[in-house]
């Protein structure tokens, strides 16, 4: 399950690069709504200039696509609770001063509590864990569809 999860972060790797400009996509990126089967994926800088591309405009509806989103707090991300779980596997159960500092965005007492609340004193554990893996596959949130896009 965890090689699964590890895969859910920002890793540039797991998609294909800007049909602009070809650099690897970074969160948030922008997936037109209108084009396929494959995705057509654009950066922020392409998609602000309105790069077009064969069958692709720039007034085509997009989905902005991000993981930076709540799963079982407001105040953690999806992002965290990857980070949080590799983090946790990297440094060993009880080590929260470097899960922490390999987290960068929260304390020792923050990594602590959340891990013991969620994933160990959690009668949901599994249900916790069906979720994520359920988000996983999905790789991103149920995206919002923005109207069209003037440049």
């Amino acid at each position: 399950l965890m090689e699964h999860l590890a895969s859910f972060g920002n890793d540039p790797s797991d998609k294909p690069p800007c049909r602009g400009c070809s650099s690897n996509l970074v969160e948030p990126y922008i997936k037109c709504a209108e084009c396929g089967p494959s995705p057509f994926l654009l950066c922020l800088q392409c998609f602000t200039r309105g790069f077009e591309f064969k069958k692709h405009e720039s007034n085509h509806k997009y989905e902005i696509m991000t993981s930076d989103f709540p799963v079982l707090e407001p105040s953690w991300t999806a992002q965290e609770e990857m980070a949080l779980l590799e983090a946790v596997m990297d440094c060993g159960f009880g080590n929260w001063q470097d899960v922490a500092y390999q987290m960068r965005t929260k304390n020792k007492e923050e990594c602590e509590a959340h891990y013991m609340k969620n994933f160990i004193n959690n009668p949901l554990f599994s249900s916790t864990l069906l979720n994520l893996r359920q988000i996983e596959e999905a790789r991103l949130p149920t995206p919002v569809v923005f109207g069209t896009h003037l440049v």
